[in-house]
């Protein structure tokens, strides 16, 4: 199977002259020097590089664990931490997101996780935070769309925001998802072993 990679994108936020707010991937010579910079959102882009399942599954305990601990589905989890950071324990955003699950520092802080480099307070905080947006979003869509852009961003559009990024964002982790069913025992909260592709 190929490995397909997509541009990454950051979601700009700006205030303009009249004092609305403006969320758009375009940077701010494209919008105009009448928009003031506010804040910057992390980017994600799906680099392709070989995994090896040892990689890939060193962290399938862990994951169990806040799955059931949460209600989430272990294979979501899995999945986001597979397209935020390929499942590098120290992984860094251009815009200071850390560790497996890319938590923003002002988000772990609010999720009780104090290193967000320790890779079970990660999945705990990370997972916990997909709980907390399950209970505000009915759909998956919508829940990563959140994730990835901010449940402010998934009101205003009243779905997935019109950004690339996020667009390819929840693309790639329903993908991972689909692929990472069979490596749990639903609802059992034991790993299955399966041979490697």
């Amino acid at each position: 199977m190929t490995a397909m990679s997509a541009p990454a994108s950051d979601i700009y936020k700006y205030r303009a002259a009249d004092g609305t707010i403006l969320f758009t991937d375009q940077p701010q010579d494209r919008v105009g020097s009448d928009h003031t910079l506010l804040s910057v959102r992390k980017g994600w882009s799906y680099t392709p590089r070989a995994l090896t399942t040892k990689e890939r599954d060193r962290y399938d305990t862990l994951i169990t664990q806040a799955a059931s601990e949460y209600g989430i589905e272990p294979a979501l989890v899995k999945a986001v931490i597979h397209a935020e950071s390929l499942f590098n324990p120290r992984a860094v955003s251009r815009v200071g997101a850390q560790g497996l699950m890319q938590l923003m520092p002002e988000t772990a802080s609010y999720l009780k996780v104090s290193n967000p480099f320790n890779a079970s307070e990660n999945i705990h905080g990370g997972t916990r935070f997909l709980a907390y947006l399950k209970g505000k979003f009915s759909s998956l869509d919508h829940i990563l769309a959140a994730y990835n852009a901010g449940e402010g961003n998934v009101r205003r559009y009243g779905g997935i925001p019109p950004f690339k990024e996020t667009q390819a964002y929840v693309r790639k982790v329903k993908q991972l998802k689909r692929r990472y069913a069979g490596h749990f025992v639903a609802g059992l909260g034991e790993e299955k072993v399966v041979a490697a592709r």
